[in-house]
């Protein structure tokens, strides 16, 4: 499912950047972040040199980047075709991100809590995650929300909206 949500987030990666950079506002005296710094990392991508792309990004994610731990989450470390697939690197990137509200990696991460792809399998957080994917517009949440939707009791449901309602990203 990770894999599969995060062929489905594929996205335009610099305006994936751009709308990154427009939506999480850097602490104090953080350096500026453009769509252009990501742009080796894209270019590493395109041509599938994973370790080359995880060399650009993992300094990037480590000063809590979140289009890097997105780009990490998912790409490289999320993606079962990449040669450096690994859930337990993959996850945790993508839940801080996710936290931090950025739109795609609470798609992906959400992916993976209805999966239990690489961490326990939990609906309710999954739809929470998902419902605020799309109230953000991330395509193809509205589809993964019916499903969970389906799968889910009034109770749980309704506990995910109210978390979701309720959701405030940390910094």
């Amino acid at each position: 499912m990770i894999a599969v949500l995060s062929a489905h987030v594929s996205f335009d990666r610099a305006a994936s950047a751009q709308s990154a950079q427009q939506q999480q506002k850097p602490p104090a005296g953080a350096p500026k972040q453009s769509a252009n710094d990501l742009k080796p990392a894209f270019d590493a991508l395109r041509v599938k040199d994973y370790a080359r792309a995880e060399r650009i990004l993992k300094p990037m994610a480590e000063r809590k980047d979140v289009r890097a731990q997105f780009m990490l989450g998912a790409e490289i470390y999320g993606f079962a075709q990449s040669p450096l697939y690994d859930l337990g690197k993959a996850i945790p990137l993508l839940r801080d991100a996710a936290e931090r509200g950025f739109p795609r990696a609470m798609a992906v991460y959400a992916g993976a809590l209805a999966e239990g792809a690489g961490v326990q399998q939990d609906k309710v957080e999954a739809y929470k995650y998902m419902a605020l994917a799309s109230r953000l517009k991330v395509p193809d949440t509205e589809v993964m929300l019916a499903r969970l939707s389906s799968e889910m009791t009034d109770e749980e449901l309704d506990r995910a909206k109210k978390a979701a309602d309720a959701f405030v990203p940390r910094q």
